[in-house]
Parts: C-alpha cells; sequence; structure tokens
C-alpha cells in the first residue's frame, strides 16, 4: 500500500477570503460612518487668576473667542475680542459686577469661569454663544452675564456693556469685616 497524500479540503480553501479584503472593507465602513456622524466643533475655554485678577476666555462667534478680565479690587469686568482681518482689538465689553453682586465687603473673594449657552436673539442683539459666569464669595452670589456680539469692521472705543441675565445665591453671605 502507497502511503496517501493528505487530503485538502477544497471547498474550505475556496471560501476564505484573503485579510487584506477585510482590512479594505473595514477602513470603508470605518469612514462612512465617520462621514455620516454628526461633527462638533472641538471648544476649549481658558482661565487663570492671581490674587488681584482672573481672566478667561469665551466663544463669541465661530472661530473667534473674546478674552475677559475680573479686576478683583474693584470688581469691573471688561473684555475685548480681536477683530478678523488682523487689525487689533476691535470690541470691548464691560460690566460693573461688584455692583450687580451688591458686593459690600472691603476683600471681595471672585471666581470667573465661561459657559456655552445658546440664548435667543432680541432686536438690535445677537448674543455670543458664551456666557460669563461669575462667583463671589462674601455674598455668596453667582452672576450670569450675557455677552451681546456683533463685530464690527473697525475698531470702536465704546465698550458694549455685558448684560446681567441672571443671579443666584449659593449660601447665606458672609458677615462683613
Amino acid at each position: 500500500m502507497e502511503p496517501t497524500a493528505p487530503q485538502t479540503n477544497s471547498v474550505s480553501s475556496a471560501r476564505k477570503i484573503p485579510s487584506a479584503l477585510w482590512l479594505i472593507a473595514g477602513t470603508l465602513v470605518g469612514l462612512g460612518i465617520a462621514a455620516i456622524w454628526p461633527h462638533r466643533p472641538l471648544t476649549a475655554a481658558t482661565s487663570d487668576r492671581n490674587e488681584k485678577f482672573g481672566m478667561c476666555t469665551a466663544i463669541v462667534a465661530e472661530n473667534l473667542e473674546a478674552v475677559f478680565v475680573l479686576d478683583f479690587l474693584t470688581g469691573r469686568l471688561s473684555g475685548a475680542c480681536l477683530g478678523k482681518q488682523g487689525n487689533g482689538f476691535v470690541v470691548g465689553f464691560e460690566a460693573n459686577v461688584a455692583l450687580d453682586l451688591k458686593v459690600q465687603s472691603a476683600k471681595p473673594q471672585y471666581a470667573m469661569v465661561p459657559g456655552l449657552a445658546t440664548i435667543r436673539a432680541t432686536p438690535g442683539a445677537q448674543p455670543a454663544p458664551s456666557v460669563i459666569y461669575v462667583a463671589e464669595l462674601t455674598t455668596g452670589k453667582v452672576g450670569c452675564y450675557q455677552i451681546p456680539f456683533r463685530l464690527p469692521n473697525s475698531r470702536s472705543n465704546i465698550p458694549i456693556k455685558l448684560l446681567p441675565l441672571d443671579q443666584y445665591e449659593f449660601r447665606a453671605a458672609v458677615p462683613a469685616e
């Protein structure tokens, strides 16, 4: 008897699909899903502070943000936005946080952060898609400021008033020192 050669299953080898074809098919399916998946733009707000002031950035228009500075000594919140043509700061903003939150302390303690908000436009004002939140420890209040925004073509020396939207008390006020 002669030794017989091992038999190969000709049916199973015909059904094998090359691994390169699987790789290509997976890549195409992944690209197809990525193309129809809703896109959400990446946004990042920044903030920093020291003992005397705090600053943050907030989105005011598509691909455009403004910088805001809160002076802890005076309670004045000011901001500015660069023009899209690279012509410097073209619009300014301001608010008196100490007055709005009724700060009476000689040593106020503030914190400030930006937030995203979709607020409906009113006649004559288009709100930015961001707001500024300011908290003050001695009053125990948090105030929210809307950023009215319209990018001018040229520099404006008259700052736009930030609109106080609302405030709430997160704790009872600290007795005055």
